[in-house]
């Protein structure tokens, strides 16, 4: 090899014959070719190729799970972009610390500011909108929330549980009987319907209870109309009180008959979910 370029000095220093110029010139062109090719290949797998953030230890627990979410078709730098600068600090921090532990975590952790990139207007991987549903009106543009403040509750899985809604509503508790491990989500929906009222209409309850031998719930009566939740308050209480029944039923306050004075409850004589008087 040294004897090789040695030869190759001596050529220069003695002028090349276009042969050889020629030789040359296409070395440095192949040669130009193939780095420019390998930069290029080198590039896309450090930005465009999830394998690489892969290849860093501190990563298979956040890339299992990316791979067994909604995400698993977007590359990691679609939501971890780094500028040039980050980018050449820590290639310059990875080069002198390479033989040291390195610290978790490190980088862009937590890309947030990339999430209304897909979205604000359009349904990504059937997810709601966060421009036109009922439940990002209330939370974001009313109350001023941000994504990291309900969706981080575990790397890459970014559905809300209940305990990121307890954050803000510590003070609510549910008193509904079987109903304690139910997500909030279920009642709650953040429905792609602006008109949609955010409070559990009676289809959705009924979606669950329909099946009750408790909720037979007759069409032909003037309480057909009432959504569930104006007479049940499971944040509030289980069953429902006599002041319930007392915020419609004025009349009966104003012309109590005597059996309305006894200390019975509503309840007792009027079925509930039918009204009428139990049969003696």
């Amino acid at each position: 090899m040294y004897n090789l370029i040695s030869k190759i000095f001596d050529k220069l220093e003695r002028g090349l014959s276009p042969r050889d110029k020629a030789i040359l010139v296409s070395l440095m062109l192949i040669i130009s070719v193939l780095g420019i090719v390998l930069a290029v290949r080198y590039y896309n797998y450090i930005q465009k190729n999830p394998e690489f953030c892969n290849s860093c230890h501190l990563m298979e627990e956040a890339y299992t799970a990316w791979k067994l979410s909604g995400h698993r078709n977007m590359v990691c730098q679609q939501c971890h972009q780094l500028g040039m600068i980050e980018q050449n600090r820590l290639l310059v921090k990875f080069v002198f610390t390479t033989n040291r532990k390195t610290p978790e975590p490190h980088g862009n952790e937590t890309p947030w500011k990339t999430c209304t990139t897909c979205h604000w207007d359009e349904a990504a991987q059937g997810s709601l909108t966060v421009n036109k549903s009922t439940g990002h009106a209330r939370h974001v543009f009313m109350e001023k929330l941000h994504c990291k403040d309900c969706h981080d509750r575990k790397v890459h899985s970014f559905r809300p549980e209940k305990e990121a809604c307890l954050r803000c509503h510590k003070d609510w508790q549910i008193h509904g009987v079987g109903m304690e491990e139910i997500s909030c989500l279920r009642c709650h929906p953040f429905s792609p319907r602006k008109q949609e009222a955010f409070i559990p209409d009676r289809e959705r309850c009924l979606s669950c209870h329909r099946k009750s031998s408790k909720t037979g719930f007759p069409d032909r009566v003037p309480m057909a109309r009432l959504n569930c939740y104006e007479c049940h308050k499971p944040h509030a209480r289980i069953k429902p009180s006599d002041d319930d029944c007392l915020r419609c039923h004025t009349r009966e306050v104003l012309l109590l008959k005597p059996v309305h004075r006894s200390t019975r409850h509503c309840a007792a004589c009027h079925v509930p979910h039918r009204w009428i008087s139990a049969s003696r």
